[in-house]
C-alpha cells in the first residue's frame, strides 16, 4: 500500500507543475492540453443542455460571422510575429560583425578567467563552466583570507559568508550541465541572486580600507566578472529561446489556423436552412461539435501555450542587475 504523500511532496508536485506549464514544458503538448480542456468543456455544456448543438441551432450563424475574422487574425498574428524574429535577424554587414565581435569579446572574457582556451557552445554547458568557475574562484578566496593573518576578525567572518553564498549559487547554476534545453538553463537564473552576490562583492571592497591581499584582489576581480557573466548570459539566452519559440509558433499558428478555418468552414455545412434537419445524425451531432470546438480553438491555444512562457521568461529576466523590480525577486521554485 503507498504511503500518503506530504504536503511537502504535493507542494514539490505543485512547482514541477506550474514550472512545466509555464516554462520547461513542450508548447504543443500544452497547447493539445488547453484544446482538450476545451473540448472537455464544450461536452459538459452541451450534455448538460446549457449549449444546444440541434437542429436550428444559431451555431451556423456563429461559425459564419467568425471564419472571416478568425482567418484575419491568424494572418495578421503570423505576419506581425514575422516581422518581429527578421527584425532581430536582419542586419548591415557593420552591424552583423559588431554582434559577432561583442559575442566573442563575452566568451573571451569568461575564457580568461575561467582558464580555458575555448568555452561550449551549447548554453547549459556554457553555464556550468561558468559556475564551476566561480565555485573555484570562490574557494581561492577563501583559502587566500585564511592564509594571512593579519586581518580583522570582521572582515574574515564578512569573506566567509560571501564565499559560503558564491558556492551555494554556483551548485544552483552547475545543474545546467544536465539541462536539455535553452529554457531549462534559463529557469535556474531566474531570481536575483546574481544581483545580490554583486552587491556582496561591492560592499565587500568598501568595507576594507587597507585593501585586500592582492591575490585576494584577483579572486575578487574574478568573481565579479563571473556574476556580471551571469547577468548578461541570461540576457542573451534569453533573446536566443524567445527567438527560436517565436519562430516556432508562427509555423505552429500557419498549421492550427488552416485546419480551424476549414473544420469552421464544413462544420457550418452541416447545418442546412430552417426546417431541414442537419446532415449529421442527431445523436452524432453533439460529438461532432465537440471535437469540431477542439480543432477550432487549437490556434488559440498554441498561441497561449507559447505567449504563457514569453510572458513568464521576460516578466522574471527583466532586470539586468543595477535595480531589481519587486516582480523578479522569486524564489528559485
Amino acid at each position: 500500500m503507498a504511503e500518503p504523500r506530504t504536503d511537502d511532496e504535493s507542494a514539490g508536485t505543485a512547482v514541477r507543475v506550474r514550472r512545466w506549464a509555464l516554462v520547461t514544458g513542450s508548447r504543443p503538448r500544452l497547447a493539445l492540453f488547453i484544446s482538450f480542456a476545451v473540448g472537455a468543456l464544450t461536452a459538459v455544456a452541451v450534455f448538460a443542455g446549457v449549449t444546444y448543438v440541434g437542429p436550428e441551432s444559431n451555431l451556423q450563424a456563429v461559425l459564419a460571422s467568425g471564419m472571416l475574422g478568425a482567418l484575419a487574425t491568424v494572418v495578421t498574428v503570423t505576419l506581425s510575429i514575422n516581422q518581429l524574429i527578421l527584425s532581430r535577424v536582419f542586419g548591415t554587414p557593420a552591424d552583423l560583425t559588431d554582434r559577432l565581435e561583442g559575442n566573442l569579446e563575452f566568451r573571451r572574457t569568461i575564457e580568461d578567467v575561467a582558464g580555458v582556451d575555448t568555452s561550449p557552445n551549447d548554453p547549459g554547458s556554457f553555464l556550468a563552466l561558468l559556475a564551476d568557475t566561480l565555485e573555484e574562484r570562490a574557494a581561492d578566496l577563501e583559502r587566500t583570507i585564511d592564509g594571512t593573518d593579519d586581518l580583522e576578525d570582521d572582515l574574515r567572518e564578512r569573506v566567509d559568508e560571501l564565499t559560503g553564498a558564491l558556492v551555494e549559487y554556483a551548485h544552483h547554476l552547475g545543474q545546467a550541465e544536465d539541462s536539455e534545453s535553452t529554457f531549462e538553463v534559463l529557469l535556474l537564473t531566474f531570481g536575483t541572486e546574481y544581483a545580490n552576490r554583486i552587491d556582496d562583492v561591492r560592499r565587500l571592497r568598501r568595507a576594507t580600507d587597507d585593501g585586500l591581499p592582492e591575490a585576494a584582489e584577483d579572486d575578487v576581480d574574478a568573481i565579479m566578472e563571473l556574476l556580471k557573466g551571469v547577468a548578461i548570459i541570461r540576457q542573451f539566452f534569453k533573446t536566443l529561446a524567445i527567438q527560436q519559440d517565436l519562430a516556432s509558433l508562427s509555423r505552429r499558428l500557419i498549421y492550427t489556423g488552416i485546419a480551424a478555418l476549414l473544420m469552421t468552414y464544413y462544420l457550418a455545412q452541416v447545418y442546412t436552412p430552417a426546417g431541414i434537419p442537419p446532415t449529421v445524425p442527431e445523436p452524432w451531432l453533439p460529438w461532432v461539435v465537440v471535437g469540431a470546438t477542439a480543432v477550432i480553438f487549437s490556434p488559440v491555444a498554441v498561441l497561449v501555450s507559447t505567449l504563457l512562457r514569453v510572458a513568464t521568461v521576460t516578466l522574471y529576466t527583466v532586470s539586468v542587475g543595477s535595480f531589481i523590480p519587486p516582480e523578479e525577486r522569486i524564489g528559485r521554485s
